[in-house]
């Protein structure tokens, strides 16, 4: 019984490791996963677009979702008054739900989007000092508003 056992084991485990690189050759010849390689440091790919002249054009609550998302990635000169400036506008807007449901505005603002005129302009994408340029427009819209 034991021998059947380590042979049935045996074949298992063959069998997983013949299955599990099955996708590997799949990909592998798949040319259109051709992702460009980034290097560290390397800023070719970031956009020149400046978007923070669409902060005033924006919903309120996706100025509290972008605002979430400037204080969290550290884009604001101020953290804990940015922090604060945060709970206190997502308050006033209500933003921030208590139940299940989310606010979708907020949500796009937190992953670093701006959406206006069916344009979508990702801050993340953006050069640093133009990230900085936004986060500040948002945040002084926030302070403005309170």
């Amino acid at each position: 019984m034991k021998l059947f056992a380590v042979r049935a084991l045996s074949a298992l485990a063959l069998t997983t490791s013949v299955l599990a690189s099955v996708p590997v050759l799949a990909h592998a010849e798949d040319k259109t996963l051709t992702m460009p390689v980034i290097r560290g440091g390397d800023t070719s790919l970031l956009s020149t677009v400046d978007p923070s002249g669409y902060v005033a054009s924006i919903d309120p609550k996706e100025n509290a979702g972008l605002l979430n998302y400037c204080v969290q990635n550290e884009y604001v000169p101020d953290y804990d008054d940015a922090f604060r400036t945060l709970l206190e506008y997502n308050k006033k807007t209500s933003a921030v739900s208590d139940g299940a449901d989310g606010n979708m505005f907020y949500a796009i603002g937190s992953a670093g989007q701006i959406r206006l005129n069916d344009h979508t302009y990702t801050v993340a994408m953006a050069t640093l000092p133009l990230r900085q340029k936004t986060c500040k427009a948002v945040l002084e819209r926030a302070k403005a508003a309170l």
